[in-house]
């Protein structure tokens, strides 16, 4: 990010008293988006996945998906496999999803169980990850089934939201959510009080760079999305700043739905100058925050390949809203609103992708309502020297 737009940003955000002002004299942006290399080139994309999913923390999953004791799901990061469960004890846990015999899964898709089992050799696993059974090497002298437990993976919650870290000597996750204000940014919003009402995946066509740059990308919105939500989210609206690695931005107006007119109301312990349009933010490496103010909508980016990715969206609702007996039918139309504006994206990040092989492609200036893009493909290219 450059100077001009850290030390003076275009709309200037107030986190202590939720309060925006403009700033009428808005700077020049002299950067120019990045080189087409940087969004299809494998050595690009094996550095990130050492040196970004392999060390941060990742977002993958809500609490209320491992609710009671046997419950799991399971995650794909790369090309390690991950299994996230709630053992017997009540403790959430996460563990590579990779026998300790021959390196096979134990666990897919999502469930409740009382144990992981290879289909290949039968080797079976509790739900705190330890050894049960291997067949056939229980009379073995040198066999322990003690240093044959599933690889543990660090895993902490915040609000509800479940993140893991590959590196064991990472910081805590606080220090990172602090550092980048996101307690203090949707405190009022009690994220732990939501519950899970939709998650769904889509595949994109895309390096996981651009699904992230476009879900921070405001200029875009008036012109790509003007026939779903971009009427509800004037740009005139918009107050938000930027930070190494991501931003915060504040909207007034509808929510993701059609016409921007929730379906349930506002969230009943959100302060009333938050009724009104929300946030959108992005939380690195590949997190889309959406708090609405009627739900809260969560998008998680995947790299698949240098120019395939996928993203996992979760949406979450009070819980006094899941006992209405329209409930289902209310919060479907929200995904499917959701969808429909994704579709809008995907074509679009699809071309940009092309266009990245193009010999013509120069990368061109930047729009200040894209400093948001600016600061999220910082901490994926420019600080891993890639820009």
């Amino acid at each position: 990010m450059s100077a001009n737009l850290e030390e003076k940003p275009i709309l200037r955000y107030d986190p202590k008293t939720f309060g925006y002002s403009v700033i009428s004299d808005a700077p020049e942006v002299d950067q120019t988006h990045k080189p087409g290399e940087v969004y299809f080139s494998e050595d690009v994309m094996k550095t990130e996945i050492e040196e970004i999913f392999m060390k941060e923390w990742l977002l993958v999953g809500r609490v209320e998906e491992v609710e009671k004791s046997g419950d799991y799901f399971t995650h794909q990061v790369a090309d390690e496999p991950v299994v996230v469960a709630r053992d017997k004890a009540g403790n959430i846990q996460a563990f590579a999803n990779v026998c300790r015999h021959r390196g096979v899964k134990v666990a897919w898709g999502e469930g409740n169980t009382k144990y992981f089992s290879c289909p290949y050799h039968g080797w079976v696993y509790g739900t705190n990850g330890e050894l049960v059974d291997a067949q056939y090497l229980d009379k073995s002298k040198s066999f322990d089934k003690k240093n044959c437990s599933l690889p543990k993976i660090r895993n902490e919650m915040w609000e509800g939201f479940i993140f893991i870290n590959f590196n064991d000597d990472a910081q805590p996750l606080m220090h990172s959510l602090e550092a980048w204000d996101f307690p203090k940014t949707y405190e009022p919003y009690q994220m732990g009080r939501l519950k899970l009402a939709n998650k769904f995946a889509m595949d994109i066509p895309s390096n996981w760079k651009f699904l992230n740059e476009n879900l921070t990308d405001i200029y875009h919105i008036a012109v790509l999305h003007a026939a779903t939500f971009g009427p509800a989210q004037p740009l005139e609206g918009y107050r938000y700043k930027t930070f190494d690695g991501g931003y915060h931005g504040r909207f007034t107006g509808g929510t993701l739905v059609p016409e921007g007119k929730s379906l349930f109301g506002p969230i009943p312990w959100l302060p009333e100058e938050l009724h009104s349009g929300g946030f959108s933010s992005h939380l690195p490496p590949n997190v889309a925050w959406f708090p609405r103010f009627d739900y809260v909508s969560i998008g998680t980016n995947w790299p698949i390949s240098a120019d395939k990715s996928v993203s996992i969206t979760y949406q979450l609702f009070p819980e006094d809203h899941f006992s209405q007996p329209d409930f289902k039918e209310k919060a479907q139309q929200y995904v499917d609103f959701y969808r429909a504006f994704m579709d809008e994206d995907t074509e679009m990040i699809d071309a940009l992708q092309k266009g990245m092989k193009s010999r013509f492609y120069k990368p061109g200036p930047v729009s200040p309502f894209e400093a948001g893009v600016m600061g999220t493909i910082k901490h994926a290219v420019d600080d891993l020297g890639h820009g």
